[in-house]
């Protein structure tokens, strides 16, 4: 399954921190830098073992399979806010 940014999702970053604005729920929520991180790399259609493999390299004290599973929580977070879809919401 892959995971892109949903569309009419405004954002902005802050002290390395994205701030989104979802129009259609006027919901905002902030991320922490790792989300962020997160956040930049879903301008393109990526996997979640894709996200992980790209921000290894950036975050510390962490293995790749728990990474990966951080990323999968996350992502669920996401697309449960509405500001992710997947390749199944297409």
């Amino acid at each position: 399954m892959q995971f892109r940014r949903a569309s009419g999702v405004v954002y902005d970053e802050l002290d390395g921190h994205a701030v989104l604005l979802d129009r259609n729920a006027v919901r905002m929520l902030t991320l922490n830098p790792v989300g962020t991180l997160v956040w930049q790399l879903l301008d393109e259609d990526r996997t979640c073992a894709e996200l992980a493999t790209l921000l290894l390299p950036k975050v510390r004290g962490v293995t790749a399979e728990q990474l990966e599973l951080d990323v999968a929580a996350f992502l669920d977070e996401l697309t449960d806010a509405g500001v992710v879809i997947t390749s199944d919401d297409r």
